[in-house]
Order: C-alpha cells, then sequence, then structure tokens
C-alpha cells in the first residue's frame, strides 16, 4: 500500500446488486466472455441471473470466446491507460461488442477521443453510486473513484443511461 492507500492488488469482484443493475441492458440472446477471471464470482453469478456465459482462467490477449464482452477488466496495474486502450481496440478489431466498468475519468483522456473519433459506437451506463468493490476474505473497499460502462456496439436504446 502507498502513502494514497492504494494498493496494486486487482483481486476485486464487482458487486452483486451492480450486475443486477444492468441486467436488463444485456441481450439474453447472446453469448457473453468474461475475460477477466479473478476468483470466477462475477460469471457464476451471470449464469446464476441466466446468462449464457463464458469465463476462463486465461489469457486475454489469446483467446477470443462469446457474442459480446460484459467484464471489470482490472484497474491496479502499471500502465493502465495504455491497457483499456489496447483492451478496447482488441475488442473493437473482433467485431466484439462490449459493455466495461472503468473509472468515469477514461472518456476525459486523448486515446478515447481519438478511439471515438475513428470507430464511434460509444455508449455509457453510469451508477448513480460510487461502486464499492468486494473480495471474499475482507470487507468492501472504500473506492476512492466513480465507475461507469463504457459500451461500444451494444446498441443500447440511448447514448447516455443513468442507474
Amino acid at each position: 500500500m502507498n502513502q494514497y492507500g492504494r494498493t496494486n492488488d486487482n483481486n476485486w469482484n464487482t458487486p452483486d446488486y451492480v450486475w443486477d443493475s444492468i441486467k436488463c441492458f444485456i441481450p439474453r440472446d447472446k453469448v457473453i466472455w468474461q475475460p477477466f477471471y479473478n476468483d470466477g464470482h462475477c460469471g457464476t453469478y451471470l449464469e446464476k441471473l441466466g446468462f449464457d456465459v463464458v469465463h476462463n482462467d486465461e489469457d486475454f490477449w489469446l483467446h477470443s470466446h462469446g457474442d459480446i464482452v460484459i467484464d471489470n477488466p482490472p484497474y491496479s496495474i502499471k500502465g493502465i491507460t495504455k491497457t483499456k486502450l489496447k483492451i478496447m481496440k482488441r475488442l473493437i478489431s473482433l467485431g466484439k461488442p462490449f459493455m466495461l466498468l472503468f473509472p468515469s475519468s477514461s472518456i476525459q483522456t486523448k486515446f478515447f477521443k481519438e478511439l471515438s473519433d475513428t470507430h464511434g459506437g460509444f455508449q455509457f451506463i453510469i451508477p448513480s453510486y460510487k461502486i464499492n468493490f468486494e473480495k471474499v476474505e475482507t470487507k468492501n473497499s472504500k473506492c476512492l473513484f466513480y465507475t461507469m460502462f463504457v459500451c461500444w456496439n451494444m446498441n443500447l436504446n440511448k447514448d447516455i443511461i443513468m442507474i
């Protein structure tokens, strides 16, 4: 942990209530790929909600499954800005629509403007609350930042959806 209370620990789960809040925006006729495994909880939970999910502990850069990607990529890694860009570029190159949970500030970057200008098709699902991520063995986080789902080619009924 550094002086600001931040760690490089990426093993945090998105709480079930977050998946509950967006399930109405997820197409039921698509196979969901959740490429960022952690401990497997999120994939198991979406399956419990009735979705067809591929959620394997394997390298995102070497595999491609399903019709759409709905996931929460890790944030606390060196070079995360470039990593988020690479993740979105790879999914766009695969033609795979996505709904990725990112810090809200992600859209206020040069890389996102360039990606949006080049590819278009972006929409946003914005929670009206901070998400406190979870660990099985500890208490919830006290998240210092807001997050939102950055969506591409998900064909939502509006470009900005507040939940």
